[in-house]
């Protein structure tokens, strides 16, 4: 993810690009119905900022169709090299993908909207990062952004490890200055950023106790160093090895339904 001046404090190893592949395919029917409520269009031209492996740029360039163009941007080559393998293998030629730093990168034209999916968390000052990519868009724009709502995530009827589990990932969200309920606030977030029109709307991924356990587990082991890092955790006493498997069993016994976190969609324009 690219941000400006900041870092993304989870990184890009291969592991990660790994989890983020696997959650992407959880998001993308999600991701597709906010971009068709929010106004995403056919003939479209659209900036995808902070792209990743490319899955919300690939989603709008086939919403936009062949009359429309997608651009995503990202920091890091890897990732670039597998959104362009993605994109040839899907067939569209609408998209193309840049190296640079979203917050610096030359947009070289006006588009009709900016889309960035769980971007806005990693950047100390999401509302003045709003403003540098609107600035992109043409009067009347569109910006879409979309965030988790971590703090809704749980096993319901009510299960002890899924419980702490989520509470320590919010803990060192917090603790590295980020917000784990941002998809809440992302409205107020587009508002203070000067978008106008602003509207909301949250989609829950439901997922089987073995895919929602592997979902959670794989995240845990990505942000384990910032969790040990804010003091939350000692790795050997977390016991990452089992955790897979005592949150599928302890979901299994409760009986109970594992709940992901909410995918956030905000969305806005330009002044006119």
């Amino acid at each position: 993810m690219a941000t400006i001046n900041d870092e993304y404090v989870i990184g890009h190893t291969t592991s990660e690009l790994l989890r983020i592949d696997q959650q992407a395919k959880l998001l993308e029917p999600a991701t597709r119905a906010i971009m068709q409520v929010a106004g995403l269009r056919p003939g479209m031209r659209v900036l995808d900022v902070g792209t990743g492996l490319g899955d919300a740029a690939l989603t709008a360039a086939e919403l936009v169709g062949p009359d429309g163009q997608v651009v995503g941007v990202d920091r890091d080559a890897e990732a670039l090299s597998q959104a362009r393998e993605r994109a040839r293998a899907r067939g569209l030629d609408n998209v193309r993908f840049e190296q640079g730093e979203a917050g610096e990168w030359d947009t070289g034209g006006q588009f009709d909207a900016v889309v960035g999916r769980l971007v806005l968390v990693f950047c100390k000052d999401p509302a003045r990062v709003v403003r540098h990519h609107a600035a992109s868009l043409r009067p009347g724009g569109l910006y879409l952004a979309m965030e988790w709502d971590y703090l809704t995530a749980r096993a319901d009827p009510f299960c002890p490890t899924v419980y702490r589990t989520v509470a320590l990932m919010a803990a060192a969200v917090r603790h590295a200055g980020m917000d784990p309920a941002l998809g809440a606030r992302l409205d107020g977030v587009l508002d203070e950023a000067g978008i106008t029109e602003t509207e909301a709307l949250g989609f829950r991924p439901f997922t089987t106790t073995k895919d929602g356990a592997k979902a959670l587990t794989g995240l845990v082991s990505t942000m384990l160093p910032l969790m040990e890092h804010s003091g939350l955790v000692d790795s050997p006493d977390f016991g990452l090895e089992t955790l897979r498997h005592r949150i599928a069993a302890e979901v299994a016994e409760a009986n109970a339904t594992f709940v992901l976190p909410t995918l956030v969609g905000a969305w806005g324009r330009t002044a006119r």
